[in-house]
């Protein structure tokens, strides 16, 4: 529903940072205030990592099948699959996307992701994270239709102690997620 630049947490405040990271996190947005984006892999294109693809302004569909749950986003191609059967899983070397595994609790779709690299960012202003973040989402369904994600965000290395944020989405029967080429984007002047 919204793309939001910057992340906060759910009750609407600004992360719980530790010194180091703040510091990180205040030098990105100084380079962003002066047009400079480079810390943001998307910037060009490179693969945005989780959270970030979810704040990214472009319609992302949801498959399933009796073993894994895909997010096929609008942005260059990009999707992630949600293995539903894996239990725990113990990365072997850090991705982009990392490793989810889902559960289901209920009507909540429960995904642990760990294994994400540090040379992605939370968000377009640059928020921070290392390769110790264990990203927790409950996904739900409201009442009225629109799809929660309430995303535990848990870094010891960047943050003092475990936050939440919450992302909402609304269903778009006209929206299609169509064969995005980022470098065309950029030549074009997008």
């Amino acid at each position: 529903d919204a793309a939001p630049r910057t992340l906060r947490t759910s009750n609407g405040k600004a992360p719980p940072l530790t010194a180091e990271a703040a510091k990180l996190y205040a030098e990105r947005r100084q380079r962003l205030a002066k047009g400079d984006a480079s810390f943001d892999p998307t910037s060009w294109c490179s693969g945005p990592g989780m959270p970030r693809i979810l704040t990214m302004q472009y319609p992302l569909e949801i498959r399933a099948d009796a073993n894994r749950i895909a997010f096929i986003h609008g942005w260059y191609r990009w999707f992630r699959t949600v293995d539903m059967g894996a239990g725990t899983v113990d990365p072997p070397l850090p991705l982009t996307m990392g490793f989810p595994v889902g559960r289901w609790e209920g009507n909540t779709l429960v995904i642990r992701t760990t294994g994400l690299i540090d040379a992605t960012v939370m968000d377009a202003s640059g928020l921070p994270h290392s390769e110790q973040l264990t990203l927790t989402e409950r996904l739900r369904v409201l009442p009225d239709g629109r799809l929660e994600d309430r995303i535990t965000i848990d870094d010891p290395e960047n943050y003092k102690q475990p936050w939440e944020t919450l992302l909402t989405f609304h269903r778009d029967a006209a929206a299609r997620v169509t064969d995005d080429v980022c470098p065309d984007r950029m030549a074009s002047g997008e």
